[in-house]
């Protein structure tokens, strides 16, 4: 084996390297299609029950998946253009006295390429060429919609709630020389300010939670999950140097929560906020369409939808139904039945 398949079967242990790493996608193997089927003759090595990639599976299995993200694009679009609630805010709240800082040091073109350009160039080459796996580049890029599209739309719809001034609000709103807060209420309203670019002053109020850092979050968070899927770190085994790679992407996304407050455009409590909210998502994204890092086969995404086989019992159902038990309760692209348990290099360190 060459050095450089001896590294990606270091990061990737679970990768078809050598003699396995055929140039066909993998298929959806149930455990029957290992058995005689007595219907149609096919014996044991056919291609019974199983799915290839192709248009037909991917609709019949994503399609609401795909219709939902397409549609979130579309009220994210509209949400990022409209107004929202505005706070009452005092002129002397030194916390959103801030200079307004034209020039972002993450531009919403930047952010883009950043949450969604970035993983897209990490998951597609690791799912296409790595794992040899058409449903696992179909899902990976599916789950890293979902997860952005999902964060986005959540993101503004609570920014347009809660309406709180960014640091940088008196800035954007230009109050009038002489202005002063209520006499009774001690309190000022958006109707003090002179800026007649309603995007600029909208926007404003819009501090809480920090879309930058949601966002990024949703992507690299993503990645993140993907890639310690692929290097199976949920096995309680210890893995360092692995560890290590699969946690980077999350130093991108703290960079971008980070500069946000450099640039006067949340609070420190909008960047945590957003963060969190942001991994939180790409982890009900992740688990969407891949098992849990526990699983043997956690490397693998979770079978279609689309049965092939409609008049064939699948064992999951029976598991869900308490007709029989199943062993880990998920339908992943390959069968269980192997159960050879997989050594870690600290095992083969310790033995040697």
């Amino acid at each position: 084996m060459s050095s450089f398949a001896e590294g990606v079967r270091f990061f990737f242990p679970a990768a078809p390297i050598g003699k396995n790493a055929t140039r066909e996608y993998p298929l959806y193997t149930r455990d029957e299609s290992t058995r005689l089927n007595t219907k149609s003759g096919q014996k044991e090595g056919s291609d019974h029950g199983k799915a290839k990639i192709s248009f037909k599976t991917v609709v019949a299995s994503y399609a609401p998946d795909w219709i939902l993200a397409f549609t979130l694009w579309g009220v994210l679009a509209i949400l990022n253009r409209s107004g929202g609630h505005k706070r009452e805010f005092s002129l002397t709240d030194i916390s959103i006295q801030h200079s307004h800082a034209i020039h972002e040091r993450v531009p919403p073109n930047l952010l883009a390429f950043i949450s969604v350009g970035i993983p897209l160039l990490v998951l597609v080459p690791i799912s296409a060429l790595i794992s040899r796996n058409g449903w696992d580049v179909h899902n990976s890029v599916l789950g890293l919609v979902m997860s952005y599209t999902m964060t986005g739309v959540i993101t503004q719809i609570v920014k347009m709630s809660v309406g709180r001034p960014r640091p940088d609000l008196i800035a954007r709103c230009m109050p009038a020389p002489g202005s002063t807060d209520h006499p009774v209420f001690g309190l000022s309203t958006i109707d003090i300010c002179t800026n007649t670019n309603l995007i600029v002053l909208n926007d404003g109020f819009k501090s809480f939670p920090s879309g930058h850092s949601s966002l990024s979050f949703a992507g690299l968070g993503f990645l993140t999950l993907y890639l310690a899927g692929k290097m199976h770190l949920g096995d309680v085994r210890g893995h360092r140097t692995r560890a290590w790679f699969a946690l980077s992407p999350l130093i991108g996304g703290m960079m971008v929560a980070i500069s946000r407050t450099e640039d006067n455009r949340h609070h420190w409590q909008d960047v945590l906020v957003g963060s969190l909210l942001g991994m939180a998502i790409a982890w009900v994204s992740y688990r969407t369409y891949y098992p849990r890092m526990s699983h043997r086969h956690c490397h693998l995404p979770l079978a279609p939808r689309y049965d092939p086989d409609n008049e064939s019992q699948d064992e999951l159902d029976d598991a869900e139904e308490g007709r029989r038990s199943r062993r880990d309760g998920v339908r992943l692209l390959e069968g269980d039945e192997h159960d050879d348990r997989r050594e870690s290099e600290e095992e083969v360190a310790w033995r040697n």
